[in-house]
């Protein structure tokens, strides 16, 4: 991963010498007591990076601005928050995720992917929402995406997942539920269509053959060739994919589209 350059300040509210340590690679302002926080915070700008594991220093944080304020960054809070502290924070940060427990990414990967340039396309934390069977996944640059819990099928080998054991994992690039697994990746590009767009374009032209969507796609599904049959064939997969299939029939293109859950018409835009 590509390191971003060190262009913002970051402020970690924490009192863990073990965490702080952890964090080495943002550079951060430490700041474990109310005194020290009322010394930094003329110091924020709109740029600012706010990481709190301390409830008591948030708390601290909204007693120390002066209102109406100003926006002073963006933050993660990795502990509880009510939701009034959560309304009065909204007011000053521009960006907000609050993730707590396994939710989060621990603190080295956290740091590290921060630290990307593309950020974005990581996911630092969630949190799952049984009633509106729904998780909210919290991206490197702190914008949430939602996903639908059905959006989880079990996998190829059967493996279902368990919405109770969430983690986000490999420096943002994975997410486990229990024993299974889905890739930021895929599910960027399922749910984000500007992410989409830009990945279409970047693999357009590198790669164009309908052969290489359906490899992608296949495989953003978690399917096996030998999933699509009776239907079709491992062997004629095998063959679509590599380009050795000149003209696709109507029927295996609504075959193949059936078992990867799209239109026909989508299956070259992956």
């Amino acid at each position: 991963m590509q390191r971003q350059q060190a262009t913002r300040s970051t402020f970690l509210l924490d009192r863990a010498k073990r965490r702080v340590k952890q964090f080495a690679i943002l550079r951060p302002t430490v700041i474990s007591s109310a005194a020290a926080l009322r010394e930094s915070l003329p110091h924020a700008t709109q740029s600012s990076l706010w990481i709190s594991y301390e409830r008591e220093l948030t708390e601290s944080l909204l007693r120390s601005i002066s209102w109406p304020a100003r926006s002073i960054g963006v933050a993660i809070l990795a502990h509880a928050v009510t939701a009034a502290s959560l309304a009065a924070l909204a007011n000053c940060f521009k960006r907000l995720a609050y993730v707590t427990g396994n939710g989060l990414l621990p603190p080295d990967e956290l740091a590290a992917a921060l630290n990307t340039d593309n950020a974005a396309d990581l996911f630092i934390g969630g949190t799952v929402d049984r009633a509106g069977q729904t998780i909210t996944l919290w991206r490197g640059h702190l914008e949430p995406l939602t996903v639908p819990l059905a959006a989880f099928e079990p996998s190829g080998d059967g493996t279902k997942p368990k919405f109770d054991l969430f983690a986000v994992a490999d420096y943002g690039q994975t997410i486990r539920l229990g024993n299974y697994e889905a890739s930021a990746e895929s599910l960027l590009y399922e749910f984000d269509p500007a992410y989409r767009r830009r990945i279409s374009r970047e693999r357009l032209r590198s790669e164009r053959s309908f052969g290489a969507s359906l490899r992608r796609l296949r495989k953003q599904r978690g399917l096996r060739r030998e999933d699509f049959e009776p239907a079709l064939t491992a062997k004629t997969i095998a063959r679509i994919e590599q380009s050795k299939v000149q003209r696709i029939r109507p029927s295996t293109l609504q075959a193949l589209a059936r078992k990867l859950r799209v239109k026909p018409a989508e299956i070259a835009t992956y």
